[in-house]
């Protein structure tokens, strides 16, 4: 299963997902390896262990707003997507390494 962190949720909610989900916060980092090293923030998309996963439908897609320190590359570690494919994607990311926070990318699940 995936979850989308909410943006009132930080680090110190790690604790309130994982019970929310019947798991263990240290179960939750080891299914999700982002979790080493990038802090918990709104947006990341988290697998939940031992839940059953659901992909979205191919061509679904989500507006996702940057967020400060985002990149395009770790935006598309944290949903599991190409970071070329959201350059492709979005016509208005003419420099794939200067985006700003409140900038829409749009991204589209395969």
């Amino acid at each position: 299963m995936r979850y989308i962190v909410q943006p009132w949720e930080t680090w110190e909610s790690m604790d309130t997902i994982a019970a929310r989900f019947g798991v263990t916060p240290e179960a939750l980092v080891a299914a999700n390896p982002i979790l080493n090293g990038a802090p918990l923030g709104p947006g990341m998309m988290l697998t939940i262990p031992g839940r059953p996963e659901m992909d979205f439908p191919s061509g679904t897609y989500i507006d996702y707003v940057v967020q400060p320190g985002d990149s395009i590359y770790n935006i598309a570690g944290r949903f599991r997507l190409n970071y070329r494919d959201i350059i492709s994607q979005n016509a208005q990311v003419t420099n794939p390494d200067v985006i700003w926070p409140g900038m829409v990318l749009k991204l589209v699940y395969r």
